[in-house]
């Protein structure tokens, strides 16, 4: 089932008011925030959900505008594995003041600074405990966020600014809520600068495709096992449709350096490789997801016709690295009708192989012509079907077969 679901973004700007990055916030569905102010369930969760709407459903170039994202990292996010499935360039990781600073803490921290994340240190009010508290995170901090309304003495915010810079560190006054605490704040030297006096949090919106939990555990309980190869991946993949097109989402949003298209599910986990593939699937099971009857409609269409296109590429002695195209090409053929939008835009997140983008969008070569072949039936225009067939050079009896074949496969799938 598709939810339309809400991630809120507010800018950080700096001292020329240019904008130098956003804070994403946790705003669950759109129902929800059309109901409440948008409450957090638990940090991890929290964070998790951000990261699968950002990522899988958004997409950070949207979201982000070419910035940076600020994300606020729980306790036990910050302890697994899961930031290092993030583009370091793009993602700053922002630990709340909710987290207990201890060894744990301060070594997750530097190894995150050492793999190149910019840390920031959020919410932070300079008493002589938060100080002390803070010392050991401060080598490997790149930003502070000092929470500006605590800090009424403004000769103890200039001295912490100073401090902070003398350490390399960027300070950050949030919670800027007039032209005054702006005023105040720049003259005492903050460097960057969040708040209500800028702009409120916007509401950034999409259409979420659910995942399947119990085909994201089974599939995380699989990687790892030395007798599992990519082909037996890829199939688990192919019962799953509405993952799949997520992986595909993910790999583009997640600014892979992708030096060549995709050109079908098995490329694909080629190049997002086991490790990172088993990060992006703890961040879904982290964010949770529907149940399996809850499959759409859609969805299982687009598993009919990725079957079908693989059946007909079958029937033409096609090679498996085409077979393998035209599955894909089907499965994602209907995403603009699952997303509500032109195929193009949705096309536009995901990097394909220009064979198969051609045969989308501009119905060229014989995957063109699958797609037109489909159109037809689904109309139920079959007199129309009769020049696509010969061009193709398949009988109608070739098409039945095709057809309930993948009929009986789509079945087994769901």
């Amino acid at each position: 089932m598709n939810e339309e679901i809400c991630v809120a973004r507010q800018p950080i700007l700096d001292r020329n008011k240019e904008l130098y990055g956003y804070e994403l916030l946790f705003r669950g569905s759109v129902r929800a925030v059309a109901n409440s102010a948008g409450s957090i369930l638990n940090d991890m969760n929290a964070t998790a959900v951000v990261l699968d709407n950002v990522l899988n459903n958004i997409g950070i170039e949207k979201i982000a505008n070419n910035s940076l994202a600020f994300l606020n990292c729980s306790y036990d996010f910050l302890l697994s594995e899961l930031p290092y499935s993030l583009n370091k360039d793009v993602f700053v990781l922002e630990i709340l003041e909710s987290v207990k600073i201890d060894d744990k803490i301060v070594e997750a921290v530097k190894k995150l600074k050492e793999y190149g994340f910019r840390m920031a240190l959020d919410d932070f009010v300079p008493t002589r405990e938060k100080i002390l508290e803070i010392a050991p995170l401060v080598p490997y901090l790149s930003i502070c966020k000092l929470e500006y309304p605590q800090i009424k003495d403004v000769n103890i915010l200039r001295n912490v600014i100073k401090f902070f810079k003398q350490k390399n560190i960027l300070s950050l006054a949030e919670k800027i809520e007039t032209e005054e605490d702006f005023k105040i704040s720049y003259e005492a030297g903050s460097d960057l600068f969040q708040g209500y006096f800028f702009t409120k949090p916007e509401n950034i919106k999409s259409v979420k495709i659910s995942h399947d939990a119990v085909g994201i555990l089974h599939i995380l309980g699989l990687i790892g096992k030395q007798e599992l190869n990519i082909g037996d991946l890829e199939q688990e993949f192919k019962n799953l449709p509405d993952l799949t097109i997520n992986l595909l989402k993910y790999l583009n949003s997640a600014s892979f350096a992708l030096r060549s298209r995709i050109t079908s599910i098995r490329h694909a986990l080629s190049l997002l490789g086991n490790s990172n593939l088993k990060r992006w699937l703890l961040i879904l099971s982290y964010a949770g997801s529907s149940s399996q009857a809850d499959k759409s409609p859609l969805l299982m269409n687009a598993t009919m016709r990725a079957n079908f296109f693989m059946e007909l590429a079958k029937k033409l002695n096609w090679s498996p690295e085409m077979m393998d195209k035209a599955y894909l090409m089907g499965l994602i053929s209907h995403l603009d009708v699952i997303y509500k939008t032109s195929l193009e835009a949705v096309l536009q997140q995901i990097s394909l192989d220009k064979e198969i983008t051609s045969a989308l969008l501009e119905r060229k070569g014989p995957m063109g012509a699958f797609i037109n072949l489909i159109n037809l039936i689904e109309h139920d225009d079959f007199q129309a079907m009769e020049g696509i067939l010969i061009g193709l050079k398949l009988s109608s009896k070739d098409v039945t077969d095709c057809l309930n074949l993948a009929y009986k496969n789509s079945i087994v799938l769901s």
